[in-house]
Parts: structure tokens; C-alpha cells; sequence
């Protein structure tokens, strides 16, 4: 009886494991291209994505998220988002998510 306690608290936890391994971190692109939204006001960035790590802008708003691969996200705001990209560390450009 015991054994069997173990083998299915064991099960459990494997399972628990497997599914949080399925959830993007919340600083990663696959995170924001799931959740990052053209339509989003900045509160729901926020909920969503936590605060900025900058803000680059002059005229309009370009929040800038960093991701865990060094890489950064920049979202152009104004009373809306403008653009969203996805930029190297050095401030290349790798890919636009909202144009």
C-alpha cells in the first residue's frame, strides 16, 4: 500500500513538472508573441508583463522589456501601441511582432 502511495505521488509530481515546463517564462518571445496584443492599454501591459525596464522614447512612449536571452522587446506607445519589436542587444532588429 505504501508503494503504491509513492508511485502516484511520484506520477503527480512528474505531471506537475511537465506541465509548468509547458508554460513560457514570462521573459521569453514566445510569452509576448502569446500574449502581447495590439489593442492592450498600458495597464494591461503591465498586468500582463510587468514594468518596463526603460522607456527610450522622445515624442511617444518605447517601452522596452528585456528577455532572459539578452534580447529585447521595445513596444512604441502612445494612447495606443504603435509597433512592437524584437531587437538584439545591440539594437538590431530581429523581428516585428505589431507594426
Amino acid at each position: 500500500m505504501k508503494s503504491l502511495f509513492y508511485a502516484i505521488a511520484f506520477s503527480l509530481m512528474l505531471i506537475a513538472a511537465c506541465k509548468k515546463d509547458n508554460i513560457p517564462n514570462r521573459d521569453s518571445l514566445e510569452y509576448f508573441k502569446a500574449n502581447l496584443h495590439e489593442d492592450m492599454a498600458y495597464s494591461a501591459l503591465t498586468n500582463t508583463f510587468g514594468e518596463p525596464s526603460a522607456d527610450k522614447g522622445s515624442g511617444i512612449h518605447i517601452y522596452v522589456y528585456k528577455l532572459n536571452d539578452g534580447s529585447e522587446i521595445w513596444i512604441g506607445f502612445a494612447d495606443k501601441i504603435i509597433y512592437a519589436r524584437h531587437m538584439s542587444e545591440n539594437g538590431v532588429l530581429l523581428s516585428t511582432l505589431i507594426e
